[in-house]
């Protein structure tokens, strides 16, 4: 979203001081100090946010060769009731209008049952629930001005809808008896067709399950499984409804700190159960941040990651351009999440050439 765009007045009106508010300690030098807190009786309410302002350039002819673009700007607020009943809220800021992020619910009845009601991440692979604060390329797939088609394994499963947010219901858990340091979270939701056949009843359901069988190593399986919408051969005008299923699996060493961090996830599953096409992909990050460099500069984490995508067979529904991505990069820390990054894309589609895209982006968080 170029700078250019001007969100509305009154979303304007209303961020700006909270903003103001919220960055001037960050401005000062405290990074990633606990986040404001108001009070009220039994009431808690804690207030965060993001801001992520992107150069970019492209090689693509068509497109302009830079561009400056507000790439998120989002506040979160989290409401704690009592013990055991919390709520998110995330608006985001960074367009020609306000949208919703999440806007959930928290019943935590148990640390084995906790249930969650409202929009918030599909449990589906750990790429996409990362948080944008957290991961270490700039962005999660291929992106790049003038390749509306490229998608490798993150573009696959979110632009299929396997992946990333909508509204359901989910039941979310870490047992304290399981074994290994089991967690799983399985869910309902509305699912993609819901806007595809207003007419037709369509649903999805996902799931996860993760262990910890040392330290730090993380493991995890997910299953998507998504109504689609196709025309149906027999009569120009009715939708028949089509079951896709998606699969993937997905590890990590380390966490988001000093030292070595590895993740790598694989996914496959239908791109167009009326076709019979279906796609594959998997995607790795590798990272190693130093500690302290001096008063400033609290670390320095060079990157690399490698995504991939395929497709078996044809679609109607979906234009896709599998390939391959490559990404060096480096991280420079101002604070645990405040930090400068910058990375060039390599994307060598299927069926030869190549564009690219030199990225930098500057991260505030709090």
């Amino acid at each position: 979203m170029p700078i250019r765009t001007r969100p509305p007045r009154a979303a304007l009106r209303a961020l700006g001081p909270a903003l103001a508010a919220a960055l001037l300690p960050a401005a000062l030098g405290a990074q990633e100090t606990p986040p404001v807190v108001f009070k009220s009786n039994a009431l808690e309410v804690a207030v965060g946010g993001r801001i992520h302002t992107q150069f970019n350039t492209t090689t693509v002819e068509t497109e302009p060769a830079t561009e400056i673009a507000l790439r998120r700007v989002r506040l979160e607020a989290t409401v704690k009731v009592n013990e055991w009943v919390s709520a998110k809220i995330q608006p985001e800021y960074a367009g020609s209008r306000v949208t919703l992020r999440d806007a959930y619910v928290r019943f935590a009845f148990d640390p084995a049952l906790t249930l969650v009601a409202g929009q918030a991440h599909r449990p589906f692979g750990t790429v996409v629930p990362t948080s944008s604060t957290r991961i270490l390329p700039i962005e999660r797939g291929v992106r790049i001005r003038g390749l509306p088609d490229a998608r490798e394994e993150h573009n696959l499963i979110v632009d299929l809808g396997y992946a990333d947010r909508d509204a359901g219901l989910q039941l979310v858990g870490e047992p304290k008896w399981a074994p290994l340091g089991l967690s799983y979270a399985v869910g309902v939701f509305n699912g993609p067709a819901r806007a595809e056949a207003r007419e037709e009843n369509t649903y999805q359901l996902a799931a996860r399950a993760a262990v910890h069988p040392v330290e730090p190593l993380r493991v995890g399986v997910s299953w998507s499984r998504r109504d689609f919408a196709v025309q149906d051969s027999a009569a120009a005008e009715r939708l028949d409804v089509r079951r896709g299923h998606a699969w993937a699996v997905d590890a990590e060493y380390g966490r988001y700190a000093p030292g070595l961090h590895l993740l790598g996830e694989a996914a496959m599953g239908d791109l167009d159960p009326a076709s019979g096409a279906e796609f594959r992909g998997a995607q790795g990050w590798l990272g190693f941040r130093t500690g302290a460099l001096g008063s400033k500069l609290t670390g320095v984490e060079p990157v690399v990651r490698v995504s991939w995508g395929d497709v078996d067979g044809e679609s109607e529904r979906l234009a896709v351009t599998g390939g391959t991505l490559v990404t060096p990069g480096v991280n420079f820390y101002f604070g645990p999440l405040n930090r400068i990054m910058v990375n060039y894309d390599f994307w060598s589609p299927d069926g030869g050439g190549s564009e690219g895209s030199f990225k930098v982006q500057f991260q505030a968080a709090f």
